[in-house]
């Protein structure tokens, strides 16, 4: 089963925090009188490939060379949140990330295949990545990060491995 990820921006910790229990992901969040939901529409960059730790690591190695067992380690991404019934996460990206991807500028298949390219470390998952997917991927983060900085928000993600 593939891994379910949605990134967003959000104020704070605590209203991150709040969509952990979500069943299906931000993108769903039902914005009708009879939902529990908070009544705030997200942007949303979803994706199945694409983990705040690895996947993102080895994007920020390619852009700045730190390695990814470097970025791993060093608390990124932060824990916010775990569902009730411990299966969901909310965790916030690196914020340092986030302001280097808010400076990038497309277009991005250059740099979606050389991240496709990438080879995992080898106690690491396989990284099997489409460049196309990735490119769509870039786009989207990228504006994600530019509007986030613009609103003074950081990043999150809800994931569902």
């Amino acid at each position: 089963m593939a891994l379910q990820i949605d990134y967003f921006a959000a104020a704070s910790d605590d209203e991150a925090a709040a969509l952990v229990n979500l069943e299906t992901g931000v993108r769903s969040i039902p914005f009708d009188d009879e939902s529990d939901a908070p009544a705030v529409e997200y942007d949303v960059v979803p994706s199945q490939v694409v983990d705040p730790g690895l996947a993102l690591g080895y994007l920020n190695e390619l852009l700045t060379g730190v390695p990814v067992e470097e970025f791993v380690t060093n608390g990124w991404p932060a824990l916010v949140a775990t569902s009730d019934d411990e299966q969901k996460f909310v965790l916030q990206v690196d914020p340092g990330f986030v302001a280097l991807m808010s400076t990038r500028e497309g277009p991005f298949d250059d740099l979606a295949a050389q991240w496709a390219a990438v080879e995992a470390p080898e106690d690491a998952d396989e990284w099997d990545a489409d460049p196309r997917e990735l490119g769509e991927f870039l786009a989207q983060f990228v504006a994600l990060a530019l509007t986030a900085g613009d609103e003074g928000k950081h990043v999150y993600c809800w994931l569902w491995p």
